[in-house]
């Protein structure tokens, strides 16, 4: 395993006590963050995940209304809210996938259907927070990462028709159980606000449930706040623009209304992405150690109990992995067995990187016998 698992670098994480938050380390911060983006990786993901956050707004129109449905809501409520915060085209539009929605589901399949393509937003955030967190060094299993991403994105869907029912429902409940009417005037003033904290605790349950490798909460908690705060910005001001700045008709023509959504999407994803790096740049400079490679192997080995060392090899990619039969693909196995000199090739790689550890293992071994060699204190 790489060095880089076995050590801190001590200089950006210090476990003595919290720092207090400064302009200086702001803007160490937002250096930090910016110098992520030299990482290609993340240079198209905020828009492979705004093109799943738009290919799982359908079916997750399905599933919520078949929940609000239970409760007797209207998504009526949402169309206002959403035409006062983009534009009355961009309503219209949604009002027609709101209707087209809102059909009755009783099939049961149709619904898992559902469900399985909502989850394509989880299971693209599922491989942007651990890969944040694991430095780039994890291995991706689409399997195990898509099946965990459903649970989540039918929970995350549930949360967020509870809100809604909570929503449109508080002020009648608050009447029915509190006998203060200024407690009742409270508590409707509140709703707004509250929608937001819950937002929030989606964005944050998220962060905390979608890596592959389980940190604390308080290591994802401050960019829940970036990311809750940075789309309530977005949004505001996409509102603006689109209603005053641009007249999408004149140049997408009927697709003028798919192509805002889309752009809306792109700016939430770019936030959702900032968010999770936030994290590391904020556990780095203010020195919570929280977020260490070290930390990080512990928390993986801890999560797994006996067979944490094992899944931390298949989990990271290792400098050596190749020579590791045991950690081949599906599509590597079956290259070895069906593509003809596919096996031989990989074979003399193999051997050629034996070769190189053999002879690294050896050059350390020199090193640290010269160490002793020359050591001050033996020669004392």
């Amino acid at each position: 395993m790489s060095d880089f698992w076995e050590n801190t670098v001590s200089e950006d994480h210090d476990e003595n006590g919290k720092l207090p938050l400064t302009w200086k380390r702001v803007r160490k911060i937002c250096f930090h963050l910016w110098r992520q983006f030299d990482d290609q990786y993340y240079a198209g993901f905020a828009a492979q995940i705004a093109y799943f956050f738009f290919m799982a707004s359908v079916p997750m129109l399905i599933v919520l209304t078949q929940v609000l449905g239970i409760f007797d809501v209207s998504m009526d409520f949402i169309r206002d809210w959403l035409e006062q915060h983009l534009s009355t085209e961009m309503g219209s539009f949604l009002e027609g996938l709101f209707k087209a929605s809102s059909t009755s589901v009783s099939n049961f399949f149709m619904i898992i259907l559902a469900l399985w393509a909502s989850s394509s937003l989880a299971f693209s955030l599922s491989r942007l927070t651990t890969y944040t967190i694991s430095y780039g060094k994890y291995r991706f299993n689409f399997f195990s990462e898509r099946l965990k991403s459903i649970p989540i994105a039918a929970g995350s869907i549930l949360v967020v028709a509870m809100t809604l029912v909570g929503y449109v429902y508080g002020e009648l409940i608050a009447k029915r159980v509190l006998q203060n009417p200024d407690l009742q005037h409270l508590i409707a003033n509140l709703r707004t606000p509250l929608l937001g904290v819950l937002f929030f605790l989606v964005i944050l349950a998220n962060y905390y449930l979608l890596p592959r490798i389980r940190v604390p909460v308080s290591a994802v908690l401050p960019g829940a706040v970036v990311a809750t705060i940075g789309i309530m910005i977005v949004t505001w001001f996409y509102s603006l623009y689109i209603s005053r700045a641009v007249n999408y008709n004149l140049i997408y023509g009927a697709f003028s209304n798919i192509v805002a959504m889309m752009l809306w999407f792109y700016l939430i994803s770019w936030v959702l992405c900032i968010g999770m790096m936030f994290n590391k740049s904020w556990d780095i400079h203010m020195r919570r150690g929280r977020l260490t490679p070290a930390k990080i192997k512990e928390y993986l080995i801890k999560q797994h109990g006996d067979k944490g060392e094992e899944m931390w090899n298949k989990l990271i990619i290792g400098e050596y992995d190749m020579a590791d039969r045991s950690l081949d693909s599906l599509a590597v196995r079956f290259s070895r067995k069906f593509d003809p000199g596919y096996e031989e090739k990989r074979e003399r790689e193999i051997a050629e990187l034996e070769e190189e550890r053999t002879l690294k293992e050896r050059i350390e071994k020199e090193l640290e016998a010269r160490n002793r060699e020359y050591d001050p204190e033996e020669e004392e």
